[in-house]
């Protein structure tokens, strides 16, 4: 339902009042009439904001822009937009703030079905293009993820989960494209256990990665270590990366 700042003479003095803050407001206002928020725009504090029967006046208007503007940020990987709605309050009583979640749940599961897509295609060896991966696990994704409220947090470590398959698939095909995204993963709020987890494998790539350089840096290191010391270290790191392979093709 569009908010439409005029309205007809035969309404209370109740609304009139409602509409005289909502007026007063101009961050309130541009958001309601355009569904954007102005750069750091801020609500007045108000504390009839907090009235219920403010909000059931409200709700109607705020849930559509509201829902709106949160998916149209994860559309545009818009960060700016999702964290000037995060930093408001959200004007929207109980009934209309679960119908609302629900709205912005339903968009993020099928978000979470395309990236189990892709997973499954690494699985069966399909090629999927670094691009694609990056448009739902990507740092930009993840960042708006974040600044959801604490009601998403299941989904959050649910959407982690999922992440961290692709990983794992990703390690024997691009390894440094497994190890951005476990480094990006690492940001997203979850719960203990999926961050640990995370923590854990982004901790098993980057060793890896530092005993490659290393080998690098020997090699290339003026004969200083002998070629059969070069050679074993060599061979103690593809046995490393195997056990990485196998562990995560379980």
């Amino acid at each position: 339902m569009k908010y439409e700042p005029s309205a007809g003479a035969n309404i209370s003095e109740q609304e009139k009042a409602f509409r005289s803050f909502i007026s007063n407001d101009p961050a309130l206002t541009f958001f309601l009439e355009t569904g954007s928020m102005r750069k750091n725009g801020k609500f007045s504090k108000e504390e009839i904001y907090k009235d219920p029967a403010f909000l059931a006046f409200i709700s109607p208007y705020f849930q559509d822009v509201y829902v709106k503007a949160i998916l149209r940020a994860f559309d545009l990987k818009d960060t700016n937009l999702m964290s000037d709605v995060a930093a408001n309050p959200i004007l929207l009583d109980d009934a209309y703030k679960k119908q609302a979640f629900d709205q912005i749940l339903a968009y993020l599961e099928e978000q979470k079905m395309k990236l189990i897509s892709l997973s499954n295609k690494l699985h069966l060896g399909e090629a999927i293009a670094l691009l694609d991966l990056s448009e739902y696990a990507g740092i930009m994704t993840i960042a708006n993820l974040n600044y959801l409220p604490a009601e998403f947090q299941d989904f959050r470590s649910a959407y982690a989960r999922e992440i961290l398959k692709v990983i794992r698939w990703q390690v024997n095909r691009d390894f440094q494209a497994a190890l951005n995204m476990a480094t990006d993963l690492r940001q997203l709020k979850c719960d203990a256990q999926t961050t640990y987890d995370a923590d854990a494998l982004y901790q098993q790539l980057e060793n890896a990665s530092q005993k490659a350089s290393a080998v690098e840096g020997l090699s290339g290191g003026g004969g200083e270590m002998s070629t059969g010391k070069i050679v074993m270290t060599i061979i103690g790191i593809i046995i490393f990366i195997i056990k990485l392979i196998l562990i995560f093709s379980n």
